[in-house]
Protein backbone atom coordinates (compact mmCIF):
# COMPACT_ATOMS: atom_id res chain seq x y z
CA UNK A 1 0.00 0.00 0.00
CA UNK A 2 2.84 2.38 0.86
CA UNK A 3 4.50 1.67 -2.49
CA UNK A 4 1.30 2.56 -4.36
CA UNK A 5 0.95 5.78 -2.36
CA UNK A 6 4.55 6.78 -3.09
CA UNK A 7 4.07 6.15 -6.81
CA UNK A 8 0.95 8.32 -6.89
CA UNK A 9 2.72 11.03 -4.90
CA UNK A 10 5.62 11.08 -7.36
CA UNK A 11 3.30 11.33 -10.35
CA UNK A 12 1.47 14.30 -8.78
CA UNK A 13 4.70 16.04 -7.80
CA UNK A 14 6.31 15.96 -11.24
CA UNK A 15 5.44 17.74 -14.47
CA UNK A 16 6.64 16.86 -17.95
CA UNK A 17 7.01 18.94 -21.06
CA UNK A 18 8.60 18.34 -24.45
CA UNK A 19 11.04 20.59 -26.29
CA UNK A 20 12.87 20.40 -29.62
CA UNK A 21 16.61 20.48 -28.96
CA UNK A 22 17.84 20.22 -32.56
CA UNK A 23 16.47 20.71 -36.06
CA UNK A 24 18.55 19.02 -38.75
CA UNK A 25 17.84 19.40 -42.50
CA UNK A 26 16.48 16.16 -43.90
CA UNK A 27 15.67 14.62 -40.51
CA UNK A 28 12.84 14.70 -38.01
CA UNK A 29 13.06 17.34 -35.28
CA UNK A 30 14.89 15.89 -32.29
CA UNK A 31 12.95 16.21 -29.04
CA UNK A 32 13.56 15.68 -25.37
CA UNK A 33 11.18 15.35 -22.44
CA UNK A 34 11.86 17.46 -19.36
CA UNK A 35 10.74 16.31 -15.91
CA UNK A 36 10.65 18.98 -13.22
CA UNK A 37 9.00 19.41 -9.82
CA UNK A 38 5.46 20.76 -9.97
CA UNK A 39 6.58 23.54 -7.61
CA UNK A 40 9.42 25.79 -8.76
CA UNK A 41 12.70 24.81 -7.04
CA UNK A 42 14.26 27.42 -4.80
CA UNK A 43 17.79 26.66 -6.03
CA UNK A 44 19.49 25.29 -9.10
CA UNK A 45 19.42 21.49 -9.25
CA UNK A 46 21.73 18.87 -10.71
CA UNK A 47 20.45 17.24 -13.90
CA UNK A 48 20.29 13.73 -15.33
CA UNK A 49 20.13 13.18 -19.09
CA UNK A 50 18.70 9.73 -19.87
CA UNK A 51 19.78 7.97 -23.10
CA UNK A 52 17.62 5.03 -24.11
CA UNK A 53 18.85 1.68 -25.38
CA UNK A 54 17.60 -0.37 -28.31
CA UNK A 55 20.59 -1.68 -30.30
CA UNK A 56 21.03 1.80 -31.84
CA UNK A 57 18.07 0.91 -34.08
CA UNK A 58 14.96 0.98 -31.87
CA UNK A 59 13.35 2.94 -29.07
CA UNK A 60 12.64 6.54 -28.24
CA UNK A 61 12.82 8.95 -25.33
CA UNK A 62 9.97 7.12 -23.57
CA UNK A 63 11.63 3.71 -23.81
CA UNK A 64 12.60 2.17 -20.47
CA UNK A 65 13.43 -1.37 -19.37
CA UNK A 66 10.51 -2.92 -17.49
CA UNK A 67 12.28 -2.71 -14.13
CA UNK A 68 12.69 1.06 -14.54
CA UNK A 69 9.07 1.48 -15.54
CA UNK A 70 8.11 -0.22 -12.28
CA UNK A 71 10.29 2.32 -10.47
CA UNK A 72 8.51 5.28 -12.15
CA UNK A 73 12.09 6.10 -13.06
CA UNK A 74 11.80 9.66 -14.36
CA UNK A 75 9.49 10.71 -11.53
CA UNK A 76 11.72 8.99 -8.98
CA UNK A 77 14.79 10.90 -10.19
CA UNK A 78 12.89 14.18 -10.12
CA UNK A 79 11.72 13.58 -6.56
CA UNK A 80 15.33 12.75 -5.65
CA UNK A 81 16.25 16.34 -6.52
CA UNK A 82 17.30 16.14 -10.18
CA UNK A 83 15.92 17.86 -13.24
CA UNK A 84 15.54 14.99 -15.72
CA UNK A 85 15.83 14.97 -19.51
CA UNK A 86 15.10 12.02 -21.78
CA UNK A 87 16.09 12.45 -25.39
CA UNK A 88 15.48 11.09 -28.84
CA UNK A 89 18.45 10.60 -31.14
CA UNK A 90 18.78 9.47 -34.74
CA UNK A 91 18.68 5.70 -35.02
CA UNK A 92 21.00 3.66 -37.21
CA UNK A 93 18.30 3.29 -39.86
CA UNK A 94 18.14 7.07 -40.14
CA UNK A 95 21.82 8.05 -39.99
CA UNK A 96 25.18 6.37 -39.51
CA UNK A 97 27.81 6.99 -36.84
CA UNK A 98 28.69 9.54 -35.50
CA UNK A 99 25.19 11.04 -35.87
CA UNK A 100 24.05 9.48 -32.59
CA UNK A 101 26.95 10.94 -30.63
CA UNK A 102 26.43 14.35 -32.22
CA UNK A 103 22.77 14.25 -31.19
CA UNK A 104 23.59 13.42 -27.58
CA UNK A 105 26.19 16.19 -27.53
CA UNK A 106 23.65 18.61 -29.00
CA UNK A 107 21.15 17.67 -26.29
CA UNK A 108 23.69 18.20 -23.49
CA UNK A 109 24.71 21.51 -25.09
CA UNK A 110 21.02 22.53 -25.23
CA UNK A 111 20.58 21.73 -21.53
CA UNK A 112 23.70 23.71 -20.64
CA UNK A 113 22.56 26.67 -22.76
CA UNK A 114 19.10 26.73 -21.14
CA UNK A 115 20.31 25.74 -17.68
CA UNK A 116 19.29 28.82 -15.73
CA UNK A 117 15.73 28.94 -17.04
CA UNK A 118 15.42 25.21 -16.35
CA UNK A 119 16.75 25.66 -12.77
CA UNK A 120 19.72 23.44 -13.63
CA UNK A 121 23.29 23.82 -12.44
CA UNK A 122 25.20 23.58 -15.72
CA UNK A 123 28.27 22.24 -13.91
CA UNK A 124 26.30 19.31 -12.44
CA UNK A 125 24.88 17.43 -15.44
CA UNK A 126 25.11 13.64 -15.57
CA UNK A 127 24.37 11.27 -18.45
CA UNK A 128 22.83 7.86 -17.77
CA UNK A 129 22.13 5.15 -20.31
CA UNK A 130 21.63 1.42 -20.72
CA UNK A 131 22.99 -0.86 -23.46
CA UNK A 132 23.29 1.30 -26.62
CA UNK A 133 22.39 4.24 -24.40
CA UNK A 134 25.15 3.25 -21.98
CA UNK A 135 27.59 3.31 -24.88
CA UNK A 136 26.43 6.80 -25.88
CA UNK A 137 26.59 7.99 -22.26
CA UNK A 138 30.18 6.78 -22.03
CA UNK A 139 31.05 8.50 -25.31
CA UNK A 140 29.45 11.74 -24.13
CA UNK A 141 31.48 11.51 -20.93
CA UNK A 142 34.92 10.87 -22.38
CA UNK A 143 34.49 13.37 -25.24
CA UNK A 144 32.60 16.13 -23.44
CA UNK A 145 35.64 18.39 -23.14
CA UNK A 146 36.73 17.96 -26.77
CA UNK A 147 35.51 19.31 -30.08
CA UNK A 148 34.37 17.01 -32.86
CA UNK A 149 35.40 17.70 -36.48
CA UNK A 150 31.79 17.16 -37.64
CA UNK A 151 30.55 20.05 -35.51
CA UNK A 152 30.71 23.75 -36.18
CA UNK A 153 33.91 25.19 -34.73
CA UNK A 154 33.57 27.24 -31.58
CA UNK A 155 30.42 25.62 -30.19
CA UNK A 156 30.30 25.38 -26.38
CA UNK A 157 31.72 22.09 -25.18
CA UNK A 158 29.02 19.65 -23.97
CA UNK A 159 30.83 18.68 -20.77
CA UNK A 160 29.17 16.42 -18.22
CA UNK A 161 30.03 15.89 -14.57
CA UNK A 162 29.21 12.18 -14.22
CA UNK A 163 28.34 9.08 -16.24
CA UNK A 164 26.18 6.09 -15.36
CA UNK A 165 26.88 3.33 -17.87
CA UNK A 166 24.81 0.16 -17.64
CA UNK A 167 26.15 -2.71 -19.79
CA UNK A 168 27.14 -0.61 -22.79
CA UNK A 169 29.56 -1.72 -25.55
CA UNK A 170 32.99 -0.14 -25.24
CA UNK A 171 35.22 -1.75 -27.92
CA UNK A 172 33.29 -3.00 -30.94
CA UNK A 173 36.21 -4.98 -32.36
CA UNK A 174 36.54 -7.20 -29.27
CA UNK A 175 32.89 -8.04 -28.65
CA UNK A 176 32.94 -11.42 -30.41
CA UNK A 177 36.29 -12.35 -28.88
CA UNK A 178 34.83 -11.71 -25.42
CA UNK A 179 31.43 -13.33 -26.08
CA UNK A 180 30.48 -16.27 -23.82
CA UNK A 181 29.80 -19.69 -25.39
CA UNK A 182 26.03 -19.17 -25.07
CA UNK A 183 26.10 -15.73 -26.74
CA UNK A 184 23.02 -14.55 -28.61
CA UNK A 185 24.67 -12.40 -31.27
CA UNK A 186 27.67 -12.29 -33.62
CA UNK A 187 28.73 -8.66 -33.57
CA UNK A 188 31.02 -8.90 -36.60
CA UNK A 189 28.10 -9.94 -38.82
CA UNK A 190 26.99 -7.32 -41.36
CA UNK A 191 23.53 -7.10 -39.78
CA UNK A 192 24.66 -6.70 -36.16
CA UNK A 193 23.67 -3.50 -34.34
CA UNK A 194 27.26 -2.27 -34.37
CA UNK A 195 27.80 -3.00 -38.08
CA UNK A 196 24.52 -1.31 -39.01
CA UNK A 197 25.52 1.68 -36.91
CA UNK A 198 28.87 1.99 -38.69
CA UNK A 199 27.52 1.25 -42.17
CA UNK A 200 30.01 -1.62 -42.63
CA UNK A 201 30.83 -4.92 -40.87
CA UNK A 202 32.83 -4.16 -37.76
CA UNK A 203 36.03 -5.91 -39.01
CA UNK A 204 35.95 -3.77 -42.15
CA UNK A 205 35.15 -0.47 -40.45
CA UNK A 206 38.69 0.12 -39.19
CA UNK A 207 39.18 3.59 -37.72
CA UNK A 208 35.43 4.21 -37.68
CA UNK A 209 34.93 1.28 -35.29
CA UNK A 210 37.68 2.68 -33.07
CA UNK A 211 36.09 6.13 -33.17
CA UNK A 212 32.80 4.61 -31.97
CA UNK A 213 34.50 2.75 -29.09
CA UNK A 214 34.75 4.67 -25.79
CA UNK A 215 37.95 2.92 -24.66
CA UNK A 216 39.94 4.73 -27.37
CA UNK A 217 38.93 8.18 -26.11
CA UNK A 218 39.63 7.88 -22.37
CA UNK A 219 42.07 10.25 -20.72
CA UNK A 220 42.55 11.75 -17.29
CA UNK A 221 39.91 14.41 -17.88
CA UNK A 222 37.09 11.84 -17.88
CA UNK A 223 34.34 12.56 -15.33
CA UNK A 224 33.46 10.05 -12.60
CA UNK A 225 31.93 6.84 -13.97
CA UNK A 226 29.48 4.40 -12.39
CA UNK A 227 29.48 1.11 -14.33
CA UNK A 228 27.32 -1.96 -13.75
CA UNK A 229 27.16 -5.01 -16.02
CA UNK A 230 25.63 -8.46 -15.73
CA UNK A 231 28.36 -11.07 -15.47
CA UNK A 232 26.25 -13.50 -17.53
CA UNK A 233 25.37 -10.98 -20.26
CA UNK A 234 24.93 -12.95 -23.50
CA UNK A 235 24.41 -9.90 -25.72
CA UNK A 236 27.02 -7.31 -24.68
CA UNK A 237 29.90 -9.27 -23.11
CA UNK A 238 30.73 -8.44 -19.50
CA UNK A 239 34.35 -7.97 -20.54
CA UNK A 240 33.36 -4.78 -22.38
CA UNK A 241 32.83 -3.00 -19.06
CA UNK A 242 36.07 -4.44 -17.66
CA UNK A 243 37.91 -2.84 -20.59
CA UNK A 244 36.40 0.58 -19.94
CA UNK A 245 36.83 0.43 -16.16
CA UNK A 246 40.48 -0.57 -16.54
CA UNK A 247 41.16 2.19 -19.06
CA UNK A 248 39.52 4.80 -16.82
CA UNK A 249 41.49 3.61 -13.79
CA UNK A 250 44.77 3.68 -15.75
CA UNK A 251 44.02 7.27 -16.80
CA UNK A 252 43.44 8.32 -13.20
CA UNK A 253 39.71 8.90 -13.55
CA UNK A 254 37.28 7.94 -10.78
CA UNK A 255 35.33 4.77 -11.57
CA UNK A 256 32.85 2.79 -9.47
CA UNK A 257 32.61 -0.60 -11.20
CA UNK A 258 31.04 -3.84 -10.06
CA UNK A 259 29.61 -6.93 -11.75
CA UNK A 260 25.99 -7.87 -11.28
CA UNK A 261 26.18 -11.55 -10.42
CA UNK A 262 23.79 -13.89 -12.19
CA UNK A 263 22.47 -11.15 -14.48
CA UNK A 264 22.06 -11.34 -18.24
CA UNK A 265 21.51 -8.33 -20.48
CA UNK A 266 19.18 -5.66 -19.03
CA UNK A 267 20.01 -7.30 -15.66
CA UNK A 268 17.65 -10.13 -16.57
CA UNK A 269 17.67 -12.80 -13.87
CA UNK A 270 18.70 -10.42 -11.09
CA UNK A 271 16.00 -10.05 -8.44
CA UNK A 272 17.05 -6.77 -6.79
CA UNK A 273 17.17 -4.32 -9.66
CA UNK A 274 15.76 -1.72 -7.27
CA UNK A 275 19.08 -1.81 -5.42
CA UNK A 276 20.95 -1.12 -8.66
CA UNK A 277 18.83 1.99 -9.17
CA UNK A 278 19.39 3.05 -5.55
CA UNK A 279 23.16 2.65 -5.86
CA UNK A 280 23.34 4.67 -9.07
CA UNK A 281 21.27 7.47 -7.57
CA UNK A 282 23.47 7.49 -4.46
CA UNK A 283 26.52 7.81 -6.71
CA UNK A 284 24.99 10.80 -8.49
CA UNK A 285 24.16 12.48 -5.19
CA UNK A 286 27.72 11.95 -3.99
CA UNK A 287 29.28 13.36 -7.16
CA UNK A 288 26.88 16.14 -8.11
CA UNK A 289 25.63 17.61 -4.84
CA UNK A 290 29.04 19.04 -3.78
CA UNK A 291 29.15 20.83 -7.14
CA UNK A 292 25.74 22.45 -6.71
CA UNK A 293 26.52 23.32 -3.09
CA UNK A 294 29.82 24.99 -4.02
CA UNK A 295 28.25 26.91 -6.89
CA UNK A 296 25.38 28.03 -4.67
CA UNK A 297 27.84 29.45 -2.13
CA UNK A 298 29.75 31.20 -4.88
CA UNK A 299 26.57 32.77 -6.23
CA UNK A 300 25.58 33.93 -2.76
CA UNK A 301 29.05 35.40 -2.21
CA UNK A 302 28.93 37.38 -5.43
CA UNK A 303 25.69 39.13 -4.54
Amino acid sequence: MLTIWLARFMLRSVQRRTEVYATLPGYRPLELDIFTPTEQPEALRPAVVWIHGGAFAFGNRGTLPAFLERENFFERLTCEGFVVFSLDYRLSGEALWPAQLLDVRAAVRWVRTHAEELCVDADAIAVWGESAGGHLAAMAGVLGNRERPEEEAGLPLPQVAAVVDWYGPTDFALMDEQAPPNHTMVHNDPDSPESLLLGAPVPEAGALADDASPVFHVDGSAPPFFIRHGRQDRLVPYGQSILLADRLTEAGAHVDFAPVEGADHVFDGYARTDELVDHAIAFLHTVLEPVTARNSLEREGSR
